[in-house]
């Protein structure tokens, strides 16, 4: 998709378009749960490394949560 990002932005991205962090990632990832109701997948795993190297998987989990107009908002908000 070519689209990057950093933790940084990506974290604040997302809590922009309503996602909240759940207490319970562990180990190298932070879990972030949508706010849409019933989605599939119900959370994204955001690693907490600076440089993130899974940005289409990011994009792609996105999409399937709530289609092109998510990702869209998500890439505004970057």
């Amino acid at each position: 998709m070519g689209i990057t990002f950093n933790r940084k932005q990506c974290i604040h991205s997302l809590r922009k378009l309503g996602f909240f962090e759940s207490g319970s990632g562990r180990g190298n990832h932070d879990k972030f749960i949508s706010p849409i109701k019933n989605s599939n997948p119900p959370f994204i795993m955001v690693p907490r490394h600076k440089d993130i190297h899974c940005h289409g998987k990011i994009l792609q989990q996105l999409k399937m949560m709530g289609g092109n107009e998510l990702v869209d908002n998500f890439v505004k908000n970057l």
